[in-house]
């Protein structure tokens, strides 16, 4: 006689990640699924204050999945793909590589600008023509994917 235990693993904060994970570790299939009526209806967030809130709350149980014993990239890669297992560690490790650059865009442009330091390079330095052809390339790489979306 076969058992199945179904419901949501709550070892974490984010149980939604940590149930799909460990179900992709035990080698259950995701499949997309596009019923006609809703099957959850639902409230979304209201006011700054609730989103912030439940991005912390988010990112908290994220992070903590990724440093905990259950991590993608020590316990998944033994159960499952290496690249699942990477993508699965890309988004639970996500908070804390974003924060360190966020805090970087929100400290040194003030700091630059108390202490006198130009945020950016003269037009006369030969350094802007190398920048203006970085930004040129991405725009024109940006533009061709709007462009085969939109086909």
């Amino acid at each position: 006689m076969l058992c199945f235990q179904v419901g949501f693993l709550y070892h974490s904060v984010a149980e939604d990640f940590f149930t799909g994970f460990i179900l992709h570790c035990k080698g259950w299939l995701s499949v997309y699924l596009n019923p006609s009526r809703p099957q959850f209806l639902g409230t979304s967030i209201t006011s700054l204050n609730d989103l912030l809130i439940q991005g912390t709350r988010w990112s908290s149980g994220l992070v903590e999945v990724g440093l905990s014993r259950f991590c993608p990239l020590i316990y998944g890669t033994l159960r499952m793909s290496f690249l699942e297992s990477l993508c699965y560690a890309e988004i639970s490790l996500f908070p804390l590589f974003y924060c360190l650059p966020l805090w970087c865009f929100a400290t040194i442009p003030q700091l630059c600008l108390l202490n006198g330091i130009p945020l950016y390079p003269k037009v006369t330095n030969t350094k802007v023509l190398l920048l203006i052809f970085c930004i040129s390339l991405m725009s024109l790489k940006f533009s061709e994917i709007l462009a085969d979306i939109l086909q």
